[in-house]
């Protein structure tokens, strides 16, 4: 009896390992730079509070609810990568399906995320067509103008086809520029996020409405940095 009682555990336990598998490999989730509480070889353990995330591909809400907060976790991790402004970070995406491409944005957070300037948008063919495993990267420019401190690294997308969701992670980095200071642009557009967010309808095809006009309305917002 106590033989089929352990049989029985491994296998549930072995169901259970193969649903985080199945879950960690659909849709998309950033892999590199390292985002907070990444369970991929290579990055930090986590820290700082953090609990590893087998879900990193996961979407954060949908625009019927929101599931996790913006960067999926908000605790800061300890390590951070250093990068100059003006460099470009080589950002990677663990494709699990890339649901006909889509919005993406990237932004900058000096103050733990409560403030936070687009330094990059792709409409539309982020991730269009690349097939579930294969490799994808954006290299993502740090304006030259960024001043030094700890900061915040935000990936947003807005999938083209299927359940209309918002995908986030999160990587907390030093950069070194010209000192305490400011950054000025404009706010990321959160959509499909709450009942309360814009919606942005399936857009599979030329034509169909993207939402891509609300990009242009984004409003304008300064990020300061303390240099800590």
């Amino acid at each position: 009896m106590l033989f089929k009682s352990y049989t029985s555990a491994l296998a549930l336990c072995a169901m259970a390992l193969l649903a985080n598998v199945s879950t960690s490999e659909a849709h998309v989730g950033m892999k590199r730079p390292c985002v907070r509480g990444s369970p991929l070889a290579g990055c930090p353990a986590p820290s700082n509070g953090q609990t590893a995330d087998y879900n990193l591909n996961s979407p954060i809400g949908t625009h019927d609810s929101k599931d996790s907060p913006l960067c999926k976790t908000t605790a800061a991790s300890t390590v951070r990568p250093v990068y100059n402004a003006g460099q470009s970070i080589k950002t990677e995406y663990n494709v699990g399906a890339s649901h006909g491409g889509g919005h993406c944005q990237w932004a900058l957070s000096y103050d733990g995320g409560s403030t936070w300037v687009v330094v990059q948008t792709l409409l539309r063919d982020c991730l269009k067509g690349v097939a579930g495993g294969a490799p994808y990267s954006v290299d993502v420019k740090i304006p030259s103008d960024a001043p030094s401190g700890k900061a915040t690294f935000m990936w947003l997308w807005n999938n083209a086809v299927g359940n209309r969701e918002l995908y986030s992670n999160c990587a907390d980095i030093e950069i070194k520029g010209t000192g305490s200071g400011s950054l000025k642009g404009v706010a990321p557009l959160i959509a499909n996020y709450g009942t309360d967010s814009l919606l942005i309808p399936e857009f599979a095809t030329a034509g169909m409405d993207d939402k891509a006009s609300a990009f242009s309305s984004r409003a304008s917002v300064t990020v300061t940095s303390s240099s800590n």
